[in-house]
């Protein structure tokens, strides 16, 4: 697909929505539909072959999802949702129930991975979630419970980092793509299609849905890969959003550090304006979040902060967060932030949330 085919997707979409609101009821034109169904097809013809069924038993009940290949070695990536503490799983791969075994989970970010013993596996390259913008257009290839691979299409409708007063591990990807049970653990692609994010909830009775973007992904399987579990850092520092300065943005303030975290002894205080985290900038609570999901553990982090109109700079190493307890996925302490997604027994039902503030 050239660029310029990539961008009919878009602004075929546009054309669509636009035409809604002509006056008098006007009729669509026909082109504009075919523009949006050949684009959204090819996206969804490359993809198919890569994405697969899987079900898991974690508990009284068996849970049901979408997991796709991400290598050509047999390795699948599907949301921890789907799998939960289960054992193993499987998958429905090429007219055949095969069992995956599962290399890793993390129910702080919601992602799990899994490999079957096969190579020559199809599989769906990764983009990059950061070049995702407010109305970017995505496409969902997902199974709808008991039904066959269905393609879905929306489009970006913001970045969150909580959902009423749930939070996340880090910056969500909020989008307009409709989801049904038996859908999350999908890919979510853009034009080219790439992977851009994994379907991690659905909210509003599925109208809308929450992305994990595929750079936290990347972070997060990396991990996995190398030590058989996610490191998660922690860094500690709590923050809100404070009053213009001189008519400028609204600063980013540190609250509180929390007790025997590597802030608490760092030198950074209550009242400091955060600047910058490594070579992050921040600008908002969520740079925040972001910067302590993305830092390693061991990592000697620079912290810029403005103090007395004063810029000072103190350095932070990166400790291991607490894992999860496994059982239900709640943090250990009540500074733990996380998100955990899942699906309701045998995928029934609407797609729930759960969390802590």
């Amino acid at each position: 697909m050239t660029p310029r085919s990539h961008s009919k997707l878009l602004l075929a979409a546009a054309c669509f929505f636009a035409s809604l609101a002509l006056p008098g009821g006007q009729a669509l034109h026909a082109s504009v539909f075919e523009a949006i169904t050949q684009e959204v097809q090819q996206v969804f013809d490359r993809a198919s072959p890569a994405v697969v069924k899987i079900r898991s038993i974690s508990g009284p009940a068996p849970l049901a999802g979408t997991a796709f290949f991400i290598d050509n070695q047999g390795t699948l990536l599907t949301a921890y949702a789907v799998v939960r503490e289960a054992p193993k799983a499987w998958i429905e791969y090429q007219n055949q129930k095969l069992e995956a075994r599962i290399l890793g989970r993390d129910p702080r970010s919601g992602i799990a991975l899994l490999k079957i013993d096969r190579t020559g596996t199809p599989f769906l390259p990764f983009g990059n979630s950061d070049d995702l913008k407010m109305a970017s257009g995505l496409i969902s290839v997902a199974y709808p419970f008991n039904l066959p691979l269905a393609p879905s299409f929306g489009f970006v409708t913001g970045f969150d980092v909580r959902y009423l007063n749930r939070f996340f591990s880090t910056t969500h990807i909020r989008a307009n793509v409709q989801v049904t049970p038996g859908q999350i653990g999908g890919p979510i692609l853009n034009s080219k299609g790439q992977v851009v994010g994994l379907l991690a909830l659905a909210i509003q009775d599925g109208k809308e849905c929450y992305i994990l973007p595929v750079n936290s992904i990347a972070r997060v399987a990396a991990d996995i890969h190398q030590a058989g579990h996610a490191r998660h850092g922690w860094v500690g520092v709590g923050v809100v959003e404070g009053q213009p300065l001189a008519d400028g943005p609204k600063p980013v303030v540190v609250t509180n550090l929390f007790a025997e975290t590597p802030a608490a002894t760092s030198g950074i205080q209550p009242g400091d304006i955060v600047l910058k985290i490594g070579r992050r900038e921040i600008h908002t609570p969520r740079d925040v979040l972001d910067a302590s999901f993305f830092s390693k553990v061991g990592e000697k982090l620079p912290v810029v902060v403005l103090r007395d109109g004063q810029l000072r700079t103190f350095e932070i190493t990166v400790a291991e967060r607490k894992p999860l307890a496994p059982s239900a996925g709640m943090p250990m302490d009540p500074s733990d932030n996380l998100t955990i997604p899942f699906v309701t027994p045998q995928d029934q039902g609407p797609v729930q949330v759960r969390g802590t503030p």
